[in-house]
């Protein structure tokens, strides 16, 4: 697998959102190349990285919002 640089802005720098996708980049099209090599068609590799990238966007949502109920539960009870 092909090393991810770490970021060279701080969080909040306007130009990291962006920074971050060349970063990913590489390995990512690495993984597509790995998985047409194996068998599977380009557009259902595509396909399943965004589906699986949806799914772990939502999975961190709910996992804020768990954190956040806990927390609020927890000043509760104190």
């Amino acid at each position: 697998m092909t090393d991810i640089p770490p970021p060279t802005v701080p969080p909040g720098d306007e130009n990291r959102h962006l920074l971050c996708q060349m970063a990913v980049e590489i390995p990512i099209q690495d993984l597509i190349q790995a998985a047409v090599k194996a068998g599977w068609e380009e557009t259902e590799v595509l396909t399943a990285i965004i589906e699986v990238a949806d799914n772990l966007v939502l999975a961190h949502g709910s996992n804020a919002e768990l954190d956040a109920l806990l927390k609020a539960l927890k000043r509760n009870l104190e």
